[in-house]
This record gives C-alpha cells, structure tokens and sequence, in this order.
C-alpha cells in the first residue's frame, strides 16, 4: 500500500520494479514463516524494506531480530535498540536473492552465528531493478497479500 492507502500491487500505472519489491518482501516473510504485520516497503530515492522476525537476538531474548533490505546494500539481520539499528550480519553475495537464499542467510546467523563478509560494492540500480521487477505478478489473478502501509 501507498501513502494513500492504495495496493501497490494491482496500482495501474505502477512501476513493474516497485510491484516486484512488493511480492518479494511477502515471499521472503513466507520463506522464513514471518508475519507481514510491522513489515513495510519504500520507494523514495532508493528502495528500501524492513521486516520484522520472530526470532529473537542470540543470548538477548528481550530484543527481536529483524531483516532491513536496501538497494545498495542487500539484505541484513539486527536488532533494534533504543530507536538504532543494530546490524549484525549482512548477505554478501547478492543484493536481490532468492527468497530461500535470504531464509538460510537468517537460519545461519540465528542458529550457526555466521557473519558473512560485506558486499563488495558491485552496485548497477538497473540490474536491481529489472531484478525486482522479476518478482512483480502478472495477470488479474495473480495471489498476493497486502503489506501494511509503508512509512518515512
């Protein structure tokens, strides 16, 4: 949903790479069994999105883990702390990966305590876009849930 209340989605008009952004947080959350409530998406100068875990941070059952995702820089595990985010791990190997791929990155920090290296830089805005774009449905009778409204 937009600012307006709008299903990003099934917006006309809408842009096939911030659709695309759209149904890849909801099959990330499904990969890894997450509710969409507290998720949210953005579209402004870059893309962006935030989704809430259930699991909570290793040897701190008082604060829960969450995954943050941009453009620049792919996926992260952290937590937050007093209004920061806490990273404590970054994916390395691909900004926009297969929604299993992001599942085992998480069951690895969670379970294992793996930290992967950071990305290398290698950052082209257009193969990350036409990437998300990828993931947008086609059809009228494509199935997708709403996320909640995103926010700035």
């Amino acid at each position: 949903m937009d600012g307006t209340g709008e299903n990003a989605v099934t917006a006309s008009g809408r842009d096939p790479a911030q659709c695309g952004l759209h149904r890849y947080v909801q099959l990330v959350a499904a990969a890894l069994g997450a509710d969409l409530n507290g998720s949210r998406y953005g579209w402004s100068s870059e893309a962006t999105a935030y989704l809430p875990l259930p699991q909570r941070m290793p040897g701190n059952d008082d604060h829960r883990l969450a995954l943050v995702w941009d453009e620049k820089s792919g996926w992260s595990v952290g937590v937050e702390i007093d209004d920061d985010f806490l990273v404590l791990a970054s994916y390395s190997e691909d900004i926009v990966p297969a929604p299993r791929v992001v599942a085992a990155f998480v069951h690895n920090v969670v379970v294992d305590g793996h930290v992967p290296a950071v990305l290398s830089g290698d950052y082209r805005r257009s193969e990350v876009l036409l990437r998300l774009a990828a993931y947008a449905p086609t059809g009228p009778d494509a199935q997708t849930a709403m996320l909640p409204p995103h926010s700035h």
